[in-house]
């Protein structure tokens, strides 16, 4: 009993000490710790800190453990402003289930309206130092290093059912950009924290789920919630970013770059996961995104208060990033509504300098390391065409150097092949690509990239640090949808040309960031609202080649017109381009496109005579291929319709075609726009050659020479006109309804092109063009028949007026020439049909030909009016001295230089002989036209009846010597006749002084005239001719006699000047009385000249001259 008594005393004694220990202890928790927390709390912090610190109260509920603490204040260093603030601390400790579950269990903690303001100045030194830097300066003075471990920490257990913080206020004042950014809504929420559960592993939906949620001023908001747990370290949720204003955080960078972010609104949201740590607690980097889209409206910047680039979407949608595969996949990166303001000059891209900050340095260089790749395509590749353009420009774009990167990778790619079918194993190799794409990628923001070279302790070396695969980026779509850009380029032209090119949609298939895979595309880009250029293809960048379709339609050739304007004096007033068909090309310099092409309403314009210089309704190419490699451009049929073309010869003698060269330059620079890049080129002959290594051509290496084939080149309607102003009057003329076409035009020496054409000039005379030809040779063949009909002389007169002295007043020209080239010599015949010439006053032109043109025309004319010429003509093209106009002008002069120098050997032609007409030869001291004369002057009349133009002079002439003797002889006939008693009609023709009679009248008259007109009497000229040969017969002495006295009569005959005149114009009239009234010619054709006075002496003949009426 007592000892019942004893133990409940014990009981009721330790409950005593127990309750006063307790009574102690919550009087102790609840009124002192909180006191002195209260008092030394702030000192404490200050002195930690460096700050002014203030607590405004501090209270413990000892019985529920329940905690505030409010007021907290931290003001900046030496100020009375507050750095950081905290309204309300709560918390709420649950100590008997801690005690019960041997683990830290709280029901609530809550933060209310947490405070932070960040400053960022620049000290008088120029260092930038934050508000804090004073506290971390400080704090890092005060601690001691902690010696590092390699075991895992422990993690205590704790269990809290909710933590929170409210109303949370986050405000930066960057006074270096001035930047101000406010934060004032800042809520954080934790439900059944529980340090040691495996929430995630476990699938525990309810654990260790957390909520933040942050606003700024502008009301954008940045929301996360999900579920993490500490062991394993790991953390997975859904994140949504939205109204982000991002042109209100440009200032932070604004001074980076020339451009300025006037709008742009930021909207994120996508799932995540991130493991940390494996199942033994071991760090791993395991970060999963998934559904994550990234959404950018309304983008604005400005340079210079200029709009530069206006989108209204941005968009990358379901994004999906796996760190351990390296993977990234992008379902489509959309973008519309875009407009984009552009230059380009020689220097580069405005926009692309624009967009990399300030102090960037625009360089092409590139990693020149050779690569031997394993497939079909060589190493030249990464030599390309863009390559080489870019170490000749100055200030070369920072385009070229991504350009230079893509190849180079492509090169590495197709070399070092990735075998990655189930997301696996990554060769190494391709790790190496990798790094070397990463290094090359990082250059392009540098000054310059590095130049390496390749060795085997370089690749381990490389290999070592890159152990892991390389990052697989896969976008499945690229949508760019109506898009406007204005473009200013100054490269082809001296001006800034302004073009706008849009709406521009482009969309393609799958995009791989290691080009593994070809890329399909569709373009659509309208240009200046006029055009409108598609194309669908597929773009390999391994390999390097394009295949597209390309219809590019209704291109205005008046926009070119810049480009041309500094060089050629013609204005494009008219045109429209179009083509369609299929390009492949690729960097091995092949080049081929097939299809179509039309040019449709041109009109151009010569600007210096002001008037249309080639015009057509359409050419139309129904099938053209074009082959770079073969050099080769086959082409199916060309039309032309409504074709006309202008050309003039001006008064100095040059051409309008001459006149529209431009020898004037007259063009200034272009006005740089944007930041000035740098003009670092590349001047090192060794850089130069590594640069452009593959790509140089064998020293005696020629370019292949192009070979064109042209099936038809087809004329509807058209036209010429052609002017020769350097004659006056000025000369015109045109060709019309020009129809025809030429077939099988090529370059190949084997063929030859067929022409067939006909038109009409000046509206009426019918031309023809037939024959064979090929002008692309380099010894031009042709076999051509070009026929005029009836076309008016009058058009000619500045021609004839000019080189002939007349003028024509009527007249019809048909012509049939016939040329043949081969081997360089012609040959060629012209027939000439001139009908109805009447030529009109003369020209009085200096240079008029010396020929007596009328002349050659009575000639040339026949009875019925028609000149009928033959001309052929020969010349060597190889000569200088060589044109087609001059042997042809040649071979007609000589023509009728030949006519009018020997006109009756021409008119003995006309009949068909070759006797000289121009004398009629008479018996000496006659006047009678002989059978022989009869002839030749049958013949003449014959030609003189067929050339109505001509008139004939006629003028006698003596011999004087022959024809004095003959008419002494004649005199002394007439005088024996009438001695005689004989009528002189009777007299013998035959009589001379060898066959004179015997004995009879007229012996007896020669007799009494010899006693008559003889100084001695004949019996004594007997005697003495009887005394001087005394052996002679009586017969014989009579004969000699007879002759001594015919011998002394005759010469005892004297004829006069006068006798022998009227001689000569007995001849003359002798032929006219033939040639009227024999032959039939008209007597107003004939005329006899003066043959009395001043008569020729020299031959006993009729002279014959031709005159034109």
């Amino acid at each position: 009993m007592r000892s019942a008594i004893n133990s409940r005393f014990r009981i009721q004694k330790l409950a005593l000490y127990g309750l006063t220990l307790y009574l102690l202890g919550c009087a102790v928790l609840g009124g002192v710790i909180p006191y002195i927390a209260k008092q030394q709390a702030p000192a404490i912090l200050a002195e930690q800190l460096g700050r002014s610190v203030t607590l405004q109260d501090v209270r413990i509920n000892p019985f529920t453990l329940e905690l505030n603490i409010s007021g907290l204040v931290i003001n900046e260093f030496n100020s009375q402003q507050t750095f950081a603030s905290l309204a309300n601390v709560y918390a709420n400790i649950q100590l008997w289930q801690s005690i019960t579950s041997w683990s830290l269990v709280i029901e609530d903690i809550r933060l209310v309206k947490p405070t932070i303001k960040v400053a960022r100045s620049q000290a008088a030194d120029q260092q930038v130092v934050f508000n804090f830097s004073d506290i971390m300066t400080r704090l890092s003075q005060n601690t001691q290093p902690t010696p590092t471990s390699t075991e895992p920490s422990v993690i205590p257990a704790i269990s809290i059912a909710n933590i929170q913080i409210q109303q949370g206020v986050f405000t930066l004042d960057d006074n270096v950009t001035d930047t101000h950014i406010n934060y004032p809504n800042i809520n954080v929420s934790l439900a059944q924290f529980n340090s040691l559960s495996s929430a995630l592993n476990d699938k525990q939906e309810q654990v260790n789920r957390y909520n933040l949620s942050i606003e700024d001023q502008f009301k954008a908001s940045v929301t996360l919630q999900g579920q993490f747990q500490l062991a394993p370290l790991a953390i997975e949720g859904d994140l949504n970013v939205t109204g982000i204003d991002l042109s209100r955080y440009w200032s932070v960078v604004d001074q980076l770059f020339a451009m300025n972010l006037a709008e742009g609104m930021l909207s994120l949201n996508g799932q995540y996961k991130v493991i940390l740590q494996d199942k033994n607690l071991a760090p791993i980097t395991d970060i999963k995104v998934t559904k994550g889209q990234i959404i950018i409206d309304r983008f604005k910047a400005l340079y210079q208060q200029d709009e530069k680039i206006a989108i209204d979407v941005l968009a990358l949608k379901n994004i999906n990033l796996d760190s351990l595969k390296k993977r990234v996949n992008i379902d489509e990166f959309h973008t519309k509504n875009g407009k984009i303001k552009l230059k380009i000059t020689p220097t580069g891209a405005d926009l692309v300098a624009l967009l990399l900050p300030k102090n960037t340095e625009l360089t092409t260089e590139v990693d020149t390391v050779n690569h031997t790749r394993t497939d079909d395509t060589p190493s030249e590749a990464l030599n390309s065409d863009t390559t080489k353009a870019s170490t000749s420009e100055p200030s070369a774009p920072v385009t070229d150097k991504a350009v230079a990167v893509v190849n180079k990778l492509t090169t590495e790619v197709a070399t070092e092949q990735t075998t990655d079918a189930d997301d696996a194993t990554i060769n190494s190799t391709s790790q190496h690509t990798q790094a070397s794409l990463g290094s090359d990628t990082t250059a392009l923001s540098a000054p310059t990239a590095e130049t390496t070279s390749v060795t085997p302790q370089s690749q381990t070396v490389s290999k070592a640090v890159d152990a892991d695969a390389p990052w697989l980026v896969t976008l499945n779509k690229i949508s760019i949808a109506e898009y406007l850009v204005d473009l200013g380029e100054g490269i082809a032209s001296d001006n800034i040309i302004l073009w706008q090119i849009g709406p521009i949609d482009i969309s393609t298939g799958i995009v791989k960031s290691d080009l593994s895979t070809p890329i399909d595309y569709q373009l659509s880009a309208g240009i200046n609202a006029q055009s409108l250029l598609t194309s669908v293809g597929q773009i390999d960048a391994v390999a390097q080649t394009v295949d597209a379709d390309i219809d590019f339609s209704n291109m205005l050739l008046s926009r070119l017109q810049p480009y041309i304007a500094p060089y050629i004096n013609m204005t494009i007033e008219d045109g429209m381009f179009s083509t369609k068909g299929r390009l492949h090309a690729d960097a091995k310099d092949m080049l081929t496109y097939s299809g179509s092409a039309n040019i449709s309403q041109l009109h151009i314009n010569d600007n210096v005579l002001k008037q249309p210089l080639l015009t057509w309704e359409t050419m139309d190419i129904n099938q053209l291929a074009f082959d770079r490699q073969q050099a080769k451009i086959d082409i199916d049929e060309i039309n032309f319709d409504t074709l006309f073309s202008r050309l003039i010869i001006s008064a100095d003698r040059t051409t309008n075609i001459s006149a529209l060269i431009n020898t004037t330059d007259t063009a200034t620079p272009p006005k740089q726009v944007g930041v000035e890049p740098s003009n670092a080129r590349a001047t090192s002959a060794d850089e130069a050659a590594v640069l452009s290594a593959g790509n140089e051509l064998p020293a005696t290496a020629k370019p292949a020479q192009m070979q064109l084939n042209i099936n038809k080149i087809g004329f509807k309607d058209s036209s010429a006109f052609f002017a020769d102003n350097s004659l006056t009057p000025n000369f015109a003329s045109g060709i019309e309804m020009l129809n025809g076409q030429i077939t099988n035009l090529s370059s190949n020496p084997e063929t030859t092109a067929s022409v067939d054409l006909t038109g009409k000039i000046d509206k009426y005379a019918p031309v023809t063009l037939k024959g064979d030809v090929n002008p692309l040779l380099a010894q031009p063949y042709l076999d051509l028949n070009l026929n005029f009909d009836k076309v008016e002389l009058t058009s000619v007169n500045p021609y004839s007026g000019t080189y002939a002295g007349y003028y024509i007043d009527k007249g019809l020209l048909s012509l049939d020439l016939n040329y043949q080239l081969k081997n360089n010599a012609l040959v060629g015949s012209n027939h000439v049909v001139i009908d109805q010439l009447k030529l009109g006053k003369p020209s009085n032109s200096s240079l008029a030909t010396s020929l007596p043109v009328t002349l050659a025309v009575a000639l040339l004319q026949d009875r019925n009016g028609v000149i009928d010429l033959g001309v052929d003509v020969s010349g060597d093209i190889d000569s200088p001295s060589f044109s087609f106009g001059s042997i042809i002008i040649n071979a007609l002069g000589n023509v009728i230089t030949k006519v009018v120098t020997s006109p009756f050997s021409f008119l003995a032609g006309l009949v068909g002989d070759d006797e000289e007409m121009d004398r009629i030869s008479f018996d000496y001291g006659l006047s009678t036209i002989t059978l022989k004369q009869k002839t030749t002057l049958d013949k003449l009349a014959k030609a003189l009846i067929d050339r109505p133009l001509l008139n004939l002079n006629i003028k006698g002439s003596v011999d004087l010597i022959n024809d004095q003797q003959a008419l002494a002889e004649s005199q002394l006939h007439k005088k024996l006749a009438k001695t005689a008693g004989i009528k002189f009609k009777d007299f013998p023709k035959s009589l001379s002084a060898s066959q004179f009679p015997a004995t009879g009248p007229i012996a007896d008259a020669l007799y009494q005239l010899a006693e008559q007109e003889l100084s001695q009497p004949p019996q004594d000229i007997k005697q003495t001719l009887k005394q001087q040969t005394p052996e002679i017969t009586e017969a014989e002495l009579i004969t000699r006699w007879h002759i001594g006295l015919y011998n002394m009569l005759k010469n005892q005959q004297q004829s006069t000047r006068d006798d022998l005149g009227e001689l000569a114009q007995q001849r003359a009239k002798a032929v006219k009385a033939y040639l009227i009234d024999q032959a039939g010619i008209d007597a107003g054709k004939v005329f006899v000249l003066e043959s009395r006075i001043n008569t020729a002496e020299d031959a006993a003949e009729a002279s014959l001259e031709l005159q034109v009426k």
